[in-house]
């Protein structure tokens, strides 16, 4: 599996965001490290789908996001800084709810 961005940036008005991001990432571990307002969040976001893009392309072995439709989104998963949870879940419970949102299921 490899994960390109190519190209890719977010525009906010005349304020650049991200700009001109180009990478290949394949399995592992990664960081992004960088001072508050850098662009790491938004980076992230475009890369889950959270937000689109202004320019560039982000493609998963070789086809873009568009092109795998919801597909794409069951290779990643995304924790933001702020989330909302279910103050009613155990932790285990969460964790199933979450399963079945991936479509996987118990055996």
């Amino acid at each position: 599996m490899e994960l390109q961005l190519q190209h890719l940036g977010k525009r906010y008005g005349t304020k650049k965001a991200v700009d001109n991001i180009n990478i290949n990432l394949v399995p592992g571990v990664y960081g992004l490290l960088g001072a508050n307002g850098a662009g790491k969040t938004t980076l992230m976001r475009m890369i889950c789908g959270v937000l689109k893009a202004t320019s560039g392309e982000i493609r998963l072995d070789g086809k873009t996001m568009q092109e795998l439709g919801e597909q794409y989104y069951t290779h990643f998963g995304y924790m933001p800084q702020d989330f909302g949870f279910y103050p009613d879940f155990s932790a285990r419970e969460f964790m199933w709810y979450m399963a079945a949102v991936k479509g996987l299921h118990k055996k």
